[in-house]
């Protein structure tokens, strides 16, 4: 069945699905490392939802002005300045050479991906706060539920950007740990935050949605 994906008010770690007359609330965060990682993963396997039965509780903490699509987007635009902004830059490259070998890049790297996956993890816990503030999911019908991309339109615009700023990151971090040079290091990182973001993005504005199993007690 078809259903409407709404963005919880500045909260990018819930989203509620409206079926007819019934809500659900999901919850794309936790810390499933390979889903932030992998976002085909939520089309995969099976997501955790609660339904609401109380519409104006859900109406308080959505907001008209947050739109999934708009996150979309966002994206397609940063792709298109992720294409130019290399050219633009590169006459600043030189002044980003830094002495050290390929060893000690690889460290930096690891290091610098830790921290930005601590950083979204940090991110993802206190959206979880942010919201048992206002409600107390624990008291709703708890489900698992399988949702997929509801065109094939939007699987394709979320495969070609992902895989796309994938590779803007890995190219980025390899030329870093080869070059000794400080900016592609920050260029696999802004991109590599645009492939977390990515995540946030896998179901737009409508999804289909079935049931996987009886509700968890």
């Amino acid at each position: 069945m078809e259903c409407k994906v709404q963005g919880v008010y500045k909260n990018i770690r819930y989203s509620v699905l409206s079926v007819g007359e019934q809500r659900y609330i999901l919850d794309m965060g936790g810390w499933s490392f390979w889903k932030l990682l992998f976002p085909f993963a939520y089309w995969i396997f099976p997501n955790t939802v609660y339904k609401i039965d109380d519409h104006k509780l859900v109406g308080r903490i959505t907001s008209p002005e947050v739109k999934s699509d708009s996150s979309s987007g966002d994206v397609l635009l940063v792709s298109g300045i992720g294409i130019t902004l290399p050219n633009l830059l590169y006459p600043l490259v030189k002044y980003f050479d830094i002495e050290s070998t390929p060893y000690i890049n690889t460290i930096i790297v690891a290091t610098v991906l830790f921290i930005i996956v601590a950083v979204f993890f940090y991110i993802d816990i206190r959206s979880q706060k942010s919201l048992l503030r206002k409600i107390d999911l624990h008291q709703y019908e708890k489900k698992q539920m399988c949702i997929r991309p509801c065109s094939i339109k939007h699987f394709s615009f979320i495969l070609f950007n992902y895989f796309f700023f994938l590779g803007l990151t890995i190219v980025g971090w390899m030329a870093f740990i080869d070059l000794s040079n400080g900016f592609m290091l920050f260029f696999g990182v802004f991109f590599f935050f645009i492939l977390i973001i990515i995540d946030y993005t896998v179901f737009g504005t409508k999804a289909r949605l079935k049931d996987y199993k009886k509700p968890i007690e």
